[in-house]
């Protein structure tokens, strides 16, 4: 693709690696030239886009952070124009940016992408994991097509794919948990911890200085070694063999996950068809 501008989408990349360095890296260009693009875009818009450090770091600027959305919705744009070429022949092409949470990957698109690759395997499909809040993040600045996440959505437009609850693991007998009142230590992952807090607005600052590892598995690793009680999604635990004992918890947690967009009518021809492709693996 050549339609959007070369610095311009320098730019999108460098503000997404946050570094000098890892953006020559991806765009197999050198440092120098880099720095060139982005000054150059620097000047023809009069704006200062980075705030930089002496170690190659790049921080975007109030005005860069809007440019960049900007920038995303006309890369947004050019991929459809792209796709609707491709459209005219018959053909499924271009690229498709799915956002999603580790059990969306885990439990959807490892089952869809291979057989949607082998019927169209003119398409290019980019995964960026996230927890909820990056997934749509990522869905409303127009970073991505669309996008697997929990619910609430945020005004998102939705499609239901699982129903899901927390559940308290222990390394031994079983028990019950409440949010507002146990004082035996927590163990989360990041993922459950960001559920939470957003399923019971801001319960998370309440608890008691729970210790919050990246991993599901990491979790369930620390609790089997009596780390403490594990609070988890009933679905991505069933995904992790494990020999924990289940328990409910209190106030209770319930979950959706489900695919979201901006609008399912305006998605390209590709992003439909692998959205129509997953629902269809749902029914």
């Amino acid at each position: 693709m050549v339609m959007l501008n070369n610095n311009l989408r320098i730019f999108i990349t460098a503000a997404e690696t946050g570094s000098l360095t890892e953006t020559a890296k991806k765009l197999y260009i050198s440092q120098p030239a880099i720095s060139q693009a982005i000054k150059k875009l620097e000047e023809e818009l009069n704006v200062t886009l980075f705030i930089r450090s002496k170690r190659s770091s790049l921080k975007l600027t109030d005005t860069g952070k809007e440019i960049l959305l900007l920038a995303y919705q006309m890369a947004n744009l050019e991929n459809r124009i792209y796709q609707t070429a491709y459209n005219e022949k018959h053909l499924l092409g271009g690229i498709v940016r799915i956002a999603t949470v580790p059990l969306g990957a885990s439990l959807v698109l490892a089952h869809v992408l291979p057989e949607f690759k082998k019927q169209f395997p003119d398409v290019t499909v980019e995964l960026l994991e996230g927890n909820p809040y990056e997934v749509k993040d990522m869905v409303l600045n127009y970073q991505v097509d669309f996008g697997i996440s929990t619910s609430p959505y945020r005004g998102l437009q939705h499609r239901a794919l699982f129903q899901d609850r927390m559940v308290s693991i222990h390394a031994g007998e079983a028990k019950d948990v409440r949010l507002d009142s146990d004082a035996e230590p927590l163990v989360l992952c990041r993922i459950s911890y960001d559920s939470i807090n957003e399923q019971l607005k801001g319960t998370c600052s309440e608890l008691k200085s729970p210790l919050v590892v990246q991993a599901a598995s990491t979790q369930i690793d620390m609790v089997s070694a009596g780390n403490g009680t594990g609070i988890i999604s009933g679905l991505m635990l069933s995904t992790i063999p494990n020999r924990l004992s289940i328990g409910r918890v209190e106030p209770e947690i319930n979950m959706e996950i489900g695919l979201i967009t901006h609008d399912f009518e305006q998605l390209s021809s590709a992003a439909k068809e692998i959205c129509r492709m997953i629902l269809g693996q749902r029914e």
